[in-house]
This record gives structure tokens, C-alpha cells and sequence, in this order.
């Protein structure tokens, strides 16, 4: 595949990512990237936030993640809440009470409704943890920007544009690290779950992000649902090989895809 051709490759809908009846609420977008995830946060709420808006809240007060899948299934209810669509001035007893995975699919489902090649990312945050030595669990977008000629990392849910440098790690890059022992692989996860296997899990989830099937947080293939210890020497290699790949997607698509069809274990099967 050609860099022009990957690049229209992420201009088209997945089936998480398309807006369906709903692709009228994106006829009147802002143009910046800034004044998009704004208005991605005047929707969504993140579940850790709840507590400081509880009191503005109703019907709705806990995390809402398994009521939905795809961007589709987020604005029918967005719609539901509030005729108005995707308003600035929704309350927040209308909006949707949701994690990182889902800001990064509305802001690719609105992009992608105007040809700007975006995809989701899988990783871990620095900036999210109190005092930056912990890597958590997140999920951001890469947006291709074209006067640049390069791909830059927008976080929709932190509102972060242009994220450089180690504060956010892709799974690829963390898995690597922890590999060769450079980095304590008990630094990546979130709430009780830390350590190796979480890196692995976020790792099969990119790989899924880059070939455009975002799969959801409950999503196992079957190599994320083995313990760590019961990996045997030729799945840990094929990890470190995507990891490998991972490091740039666009040169190293046809070798991602190739490893994803011959493995039946990476593919989630609901």
C-alpha cells in the first residue's frame, strides 16, 4: 500500500467510526483540532470525573461504557438527551458518561467525515498520573497533518493537541522498553491492575486501532486472555515483532496485516 493510499485508508469509516443517519450532526464542525475536542468534552464525561459533577447529574451517574460500542450508538443517545445534537451548551445530566476509547472515536468519526486521514492509538499517559512516574492506560488519536507532512498525537478527552515526547507511550514502545528491562513494566496500568500483561493487552489493541477494528476495553483476542507465565517463546516473539512494526505503522502496514491474517489468536471473536 502506497503512503497515499494508507492515507485514504484512514479517511474511510470503520464500522465503530461511522456516524450512520447521524452524519448530519457533522455538517456545521469548528475547524481546529482544539475547538473540536472542546466540543467532544461539551458531550462526554470520563467515568473518573463523575464525582466532581455528580450533583449535576440525574438519571445517570455511573460509567456508561458498556452501553455502547460504536459512534453510532453514542450520538442515537446523544440525540436522545438532548434534540439539539452536539451542542455546547448540553448539560451534564445530558452527556454520555464514557471512557478515552470513545472520545478517540468520535473525534476520528468527525474528522473522517471530512477526508482528514485519523486513527486511534493505543497506549499509556504519564500526564494522568499524579506526579508523572506512572504510565496509565489511555487512548489517543493520530491526525495527519498535512502542511507538515507528519502525524501528530491528539488527546480529545485531556483536550492536548500536538503531544510530544514521552508523555504518552504507545503500547508498542512500552512493551519494548519493559522487554529489555529499560523500564519497571509495574509503572503501566490502571487502578489495581499493573504490570506486563497489561502492556501486552494495550499492544493487541493497537495493532487493532492501526488496522481500523477499535475493539472495546472487554475485548480479548485469545493471546490477552493467557497468563504471562503460559506465553510461550513463539507468541513472545510474534509480540515483540509487532511491537517492532508498530513503531511505524504506515512503512510496516503489509507486514502488521500479514502477522494479524496468519494469527487467528490476535483477532477478538465476540
Amino acid at each position: 500500500m502506497t503512503k497515499a493510499e494508507l492515507l485514504q485508508f484512514y479517511t474511510t469509516f470503520t464500522p465503530n467510526t461511522d456516524p450512520g443517519e447521524y452524519g448530519y450532526l457533522f455538517y456545521e464542525l469548528p475547524q481546529g483540532l482544539s475547538e473540536l475536542c472542546r466540543l467532544i468534552k461539551c458531550q462526554l464525561i470520563h467515568p473518573t470525573m463523575i464525582k466532581k459533577v455528580r450533583h449535576a447529574l440525574t438519571d445517570y451517574t455511573r460509567n456508561e461504557d458498556e452501553k455502547f460500542y460504536t459512534v453510532a450508538d453514542m450520538l442515537d443517545a446523544l440525540v436522545e438527551r438532548n434534540a439539539d445534537g452536539l451542542t455546547y451548551d448540553r448539560l451534564p445530566s445530558e452527556r454520555l458518561l464514557i471512557s478515552c476509547r470513545f472520545h478517540s472515536l468520535l473525534l476520528i468519526s468527525m474528522l473522517r467525515s471530512r477526508g482528514i486521514p485519523v486513527r486511534s492509538r493505543v497506549g499509556f499517559a504519564s500526564y494522568l498520573s499524579e506526579n508523572g512516574q506512572k504510565y496509565i492506560d489511555h487512548w489517543i488519536c493520530e491526525v495527519w497533518e498535512q502542511a507538515e507532512k507528519r502525524w501528530i498525537r491528539v488527546d480529545p478527552d485531556w483536550e492536548l493537541v500536538d503531544i510530544c515526547g514521552d508523555e504518552f507511550l504507545m503500547a508498542g514502545d512500552a512493551w519494548l522498553m519493559a522487554r529489555d528491562k529499560e523500564i519497571n513494566p509495574q509503572l503501566f496500568g490502571v487502578k489495581k491492575s499493573w504490570g506486563m500483561h497489561y502492556i501486552r493487552n494495550n499492544l493487541c489493541y493497537d495493532l487493532n486501532a492501526v488496522l481500523g477494528n477499535e475493539l472495546g476495553y472487554w475485548d480479548y483476542p485469545p493471546l490477552c486472555q493467557k497468563e504471562m507465565d503460559d506465553l510461550d517463546w513463539e507468541e513472545l516473539q510474534l509480540l515483540d515483532e509487532i511491537a517492532l512494526y508498530l513503531q511505524d505503522p504506515d512503512e510496516n502496514y503489509a507486514q502488521l496485516q500479514a502477522l494479524f491474517s496468519e494469527h487467528d489468536f490476535l483477532h477478538f471473536k465476540g
